[in-house]
């Protein structure tokens, strides 16, 4: 059981560490999964975006709602098939991607780039590994 809480502490320390940087950016996780996924598309359904981003369902629905208050997205009903809701960025929404996205992915490769990257290697296939023993 230790691999496991050596997981779970490590994602957690991962998981606050993204959330501080990402709250001083103005967003939650959760709104900044979305304009990550939705950021350089056209945009998507609202079941594509369930299953591009780490969101609920239930949860995802209540972020679309925020962010759509704050203009950062639309949402359209499908033309052929009214239950089909389409999720796409305003220009606000592009603009507010273009400032936080790659800022993200800095701060992130800055704590990656303590690891030397034979054991990044190494560790991408152990949880490779550890995936396909739970699925």
């Amino acid at each position: 059981m230790r691999p496991l809480r050596a997981l779970a502490e490590a994602y957690n320390a991962f998981a606050g560490a993204g959330a501080r940087n990402m709250e001083a950016m103005g967003l939650t996780p959760a709104q900044f999964d979305v304009l990550a996924t939705l950021g350089d598309t056209a945009g998507m359904t609202c079941k594509q975006l369930g299953e591009g981003t780490m969101i609920t369902k239930g949860t995802l629905t209540g972020v679309l709602d925020r962010l759509e208050a704050k203009g950062l997205i639309r949402r359209t009903r499908g033309e052929q098939d009214c239950r089909q809701v389409f999720v796409r960025l305003t220009p606000e929404g592009e603009a507010v991607f273009q400032q936080t996205f790659q800022p993200h992915v800095d701060f992130l490769g800055s704590r990656m780039a303590h690891i030397p990257p034979e054991h990044q290697r190494q560790l991408t296939e152990l949880l490779r590994e550890l995936r396909r023993a739970f699925s």
